[in-house]
């Protein structure tokens, strides 16, 4: 009850604030404290991939779009030398997950339960926990903004300044004891915050929780075998066009529930940071005009039709991005 009540304090003062805000307008920056850290921005990040991967630690965190906030609770361990990861939202009906020796097992009220085989963190913050920041030189520029103060924590902001228009660019705040993430701000080049995780409470541990040792040894809900594609189910198409720093890491064909009688070809591309999907089938309705764009905070859902076929692009980018790479697509020889 104590935790329920906090977490609606906390969110009555927090819907105040509103996503209209410029980057460079929040409060509690230190610049001038920034010259007397003896880490640089990479060595702060790195520290804190560190600490995400091999903590012990429970957060209470809220994750903010378009002013609608949402609290969630993610608990995380090391068991065995392997990272476990129990995460559920805290408001509605019950839906949580367990991620442990490469399975991710969902549990959701009113559907059946089910495991997927996953090499993938899908926890919060995953992906900056996990991001090639040495690599990353090429796409950003790396710059520590200074020191506020975030959940009761003394917390550094790191800015990841996008070097082109293709991206995204990022502020990651860490606190300065235990170097996990605290908050994650995405930001478009007007330097306004579309999309922003927040955390309101940050519980460390120098053992794993005694819980999450005992869900490493329960058995898990039934394993879900995914179909292989097949080689005759190659995608039809090319990509002939990445923003810096992209792969493809996944390119076939197959069937959506919505195109019943013909695969769709389906692109994967990623960053490390963001996964772009990008599906293209025959067209099925006629759009007002040959393009539709729809807005979820960061995210971007670009549909474009051109003579028979139509492309759907999606994933956290700008919409100069999905422009550009749904004008680079042509069919294979």
């Amino acid at each position: 009850m104590k935790l329920r009540r906090f977490i609606s304090i906390y969110l009555a003062i927090f819907f105040v604030i509103s996503h209209t805000v410029k980057a460079d307008e929040l409060p509690e920056v230190d610049s001038a404290k920034t010259q007397k850290e003896e880490l640089t921005a990479i060595e702060y990040l790195q520290l804190m991939q560190k600490a995400y991967k091999e903590g012990n630690y429970e957060i209470i965190y809220v994750n903010s779009v378009n002013n609608k906030i949402e609290p969630k609770q993610l608990i995380h361990g090391v068991v065995d030398g392997q990272e476990i990861a129990y995460f559920r939202f805290l408001n509605g009906a019950m839906r949580e997950s367990l991620q442990y020796s490469q399975k991710i097992s969902y549990f959701e009220q009113g559907s059946p339960s089910y495991t997927l085989q996953s090499k993938h963190n899908r926890s919060v913050f995953a992906s900056i926990a996990n991001y090639d920041y040495e690599k990353g030189k090429n796409s950003y520029d790396y710059l520590i903004l200074g020191k506020g103060r975030i959940a009761g924590k003394q917390a550094v902001a790191i800015r990841m300044i996008s070097k082109d228009e293709y991206r995204y660019s990022y502020i990651v705040w860490l606190d300065v004891e235990t170097f996990l993430p605290l908050r994650l701000d995405t930001i478009n080049n007007a330097n306004i915050i579309l999309d922003q995780v927040m955390v309101v409470s940050l519980l460390t541990s120098d053992t794993v929780n005694p819980w999450l040792e005992k869900l490493s040894h329960q058995e898990l809900p039934q394993l879900l075998e995914l179909p292989v594609v097949a080689q005759a189910e190659l995608s039809q198409w090319d990509l002939n066009w990445l923003p810096t720093g992209f792969d493809i890491i996944k390119s076939d064909r197959h069937k959506l529930i919505m195109h019943e009688n013909e695969p769709v070809s389906y692109f994967m591309l990623s960053d490390g940071i963001v996964n772009v999907s990008i599906y293209i089938s025959a067209k099925q309705i006629n759009l007002d005009g040959k393009k539709q764009i729809v807005k979820r905070g960061a995210t971007i859902l670009y549909t474009y039709q051109q003579d028979d076929y139509e492309v759907n692009v999606v994933g956290e980018i700008p919409v100069v991005t999905a422009n550009k790479l749904i004008k680079s697509i042509s069919r294979k020889h």
